[in-house]
């Protein structure tokens, strides 16, 4: 009898090794990989964005959002702890020459309120939206992060299809 709950309590504690092993790495997996949702931005998000556009003839008509998986949130807290949901913003301007330029921008929810910023250089041309951040300051840096981590998102293939 002895020797049967020895065995039982072996096998057991076996199997639940095998299955937290499974279970973490699942999990990893999941946190790491591409966010592959093309979400339709809201029509705030396009208010807020084309408020910030340098002129209404750059005013772009809509977009795309895209949250970020759990490491790039980690690494984007990493720069500014107090960024809540941060996502990305794409969306196509029409371009001063009349073809469209991609626009990307950081939208972050932290401790006092919502903030747009434009991402790249292209962005903002176009873009106020964030215009007097510094690249040397914590937002500046935290928008090369959320720049960097955007091809996660898979939010410019949206924009292709």
């Amino acid at each position: 009898m002895s020797e049967n709950l020895g065995i039982f309590g072996t096998t057991t504690l076996a199997l639940a090794l095998l299955l937290s092993g499974c279970s973490s790495t699942s999990n990893e997996a999941s946190s790491s990989t591409a966010v592959d949702t093309c979400q339709t931005a809201s029509e705030e998000d396009l208010k807020n964005i084309n408020e910030g556009m340098k002129s209404s003839k750059f005013r772009v008509e809509s977009g795309f959002v895209a949250d970020f998986n759990a490491d790039d949130v980690a690494e984007i807290k990493m720069v500014f702890p107090t960024y809540k949901s941060p996502r990305i913003f794409a969306a196509n301007i029409p371009g001063a020459d009349g073809k469209p330029v991609v626009g990307l921008w950081g939208i972050q929810d932290f401790d006092y309120g919502w903030r747009i910023t434009a991402l790249d250089e292209q962005t903002k041309k176009y873009s106020n939206l964030g215009a007097e951040i510094s690249d040397s300051s914590a937002t500046g840096r935290v928008n090369a992060v959320m720049l960097e981590l955007s091809a996660n998102t898979n939010v410019l293939s949206c924009l292709k299809k």
